[in-house]
């Protein structure tokens, strides 16, 4: 796998998040790079759903009363940052009891809001993202991590539209690869205490829009 990463940088709480998430994300590289994994099938306990073979994401809109995109945000409100190039870089801004993702264009001297809120305390916590990552400079991704919530919000152009997938209890890792996919690792609980839980992992290659269960990694 290519890493597009060229300088990430954490912030206070966030930081002990990106260690557990890098090393989730390992377990992905194969897949990122094109590898075949398993031979056979998912191995899916008994006492968990079955995942949906297809998530089809959908386009956030912007709620009322949230900040619109071009606003500038200060860096003192900035998590995680994540550059692509020099120049280029996403990062989430935590303002006003919400989550937004945020562009800068100029090497971290200004930033500003590019998008929807992606996540609003305390009424929507299945939507909670603690985590970036870049593919290019136009190309940007959040979601939760471990801790954090089920979904993963997609941009493909630069920030004028996101698109959210929910795709398991907790989204662990995502990664992207160099033929443009990207490749998200998920867990759901079990159904009982005497059951493991369940892991799997979806590919999109739309830059989010649609994601598919692949099945060549084990699961469990």
């Amino acid at each position: 796998m290519r890493h597009c990463l060229l300088a990430a940088r954490t912030m206070g709480r966030l930081a002990p998040v990106v260690v557990a998430s890098l090393a989730v994300g390992s377990a992905v590289a194969g897949v990122a790079a094109g590898s075949q994994g398993a031979s056979g099938p998912a191995a899916v306990s008994a006492s968990v759903a079955s995942p949906p073979t297809t998530v089809t994401g959908t386009l956030i809109a912007r709620r009322t009363g949230t900040l619109g995109p071009g606003t500038v945000v200060r860096s003192a409100n900035l998590g995680l940052r994540v550059f692509p190039n020099a120049q280029h870089g996403f990062a989430l801004a935590d303002v006003g009891q919400a989550q937004y993702p945020a562009r800068t264009a100029n090497g971290g001297r200004t930033w500003r809001i590019n998008g929807p809120a992606l996540h609003v305390n305390a009424a929507q916590a299945p939507l909670v993202v603690l985590q970036v990552g870049a593919a290019n400079q136009h190309a940007y991704f959040a979601w939760g991590g471990p801790g954090g919530g089920q979904v993963v919000d997609v941009t493909n152009d630069a920030g004028r539209h996101w698109w959210q997938a929910i795709l398991g209890d907790i989204v662990m890792a995502v990664v992207a690869g160099a033929d443009g996919r990207l490749v998200a690792l998920a867990q759901n609980a079990p159904a009982s205490h005497d059951a493991n839980a369940q892991t799997v992992v979806y590919i999109s290659k739309d830059g989010g829009r649609h994601w598919s269960l692949d099945t060549r990694i084990g699961a469990g």
